[in-house]
């Protein structure tokens, strides 16, 4: 009668159990590898280390200057030219300690940052963009300035664009009754 096994000779299964022991066997030495990985001392698990503080940029950290020129412009409204115009010398100057090169255009109403071969930290360009942007938003000089600073961001929030998306705006006159 057929069982619908085929009979096994002793070869074969001998063949089985050592293929089944060899994997086994390796199966048991990747985890016991695994095992004294886990176990050993990493380095960037340091509790004495502070992984989140950011690292300063001094001024002689970086080797060379910068490969090419980057530069940003911001357009302003007409009334703020009288105060950019006062202002603008003071701006100069603390723009010139980082290497930061600015000009303000009157006759198109713009100011530019750039970088030039003295500057020193390749993200103030981003910074600076930054100053000019709050200044053209009519913030003061001695709040935009502090946009320079390494541990201050600043950011413009278009008030329309995050009412379009919470809903229509409505007047407070238009719900008065008078």
């Amino acid at each position: 009668q057929y069982s619908g096994y085929a009979p096994l000779d002793h070869s074969t299964e001998r063949r089985h159990r050592c293929r089944a022991a060899a994997a086994a066997q390796e199966s048991q030495l990747a985890s016991s590898a695994m095992g004294k990985m886990k176990n050993m001392d990493k380095p960037w698990e340091d509790d004495s280390v502070d992984h989140w503080k950011p690292e300063a940029f001094a001024q002689g950290d970086m080797a060379g200057p910068l490969l090419e020129e980057s530069s940003f412009a911001v357009l302003f409204p007409a009334y703020r030219e009288k105060y950019l115009r006062e202002v603008w010398p003071q701006v100069t100057s603390a723009l010139k300690e980082q290497g930061v090169a600015c000009q303000l255009d009157l006759i198109e109403g713009s100011m530019t940052v750039s970088t030039t071969r003295k500057t020193w930290d390749p993200y103030i360009i981003l910074k600076a963009r930054d100053l000019i942007k709050l200044l053209a938003r009519s913030v003061h000089l001695q709040q935009a300035l502090k946009a320079l600073q390494d541990d201050v961001f600043s950011d413009v929030i278009k008030e329309r664009a995050a009412s379009a998306a919470a809903g229509p705006v409505h007047s407070v006159s238009s719900h008065l009754e008078l």
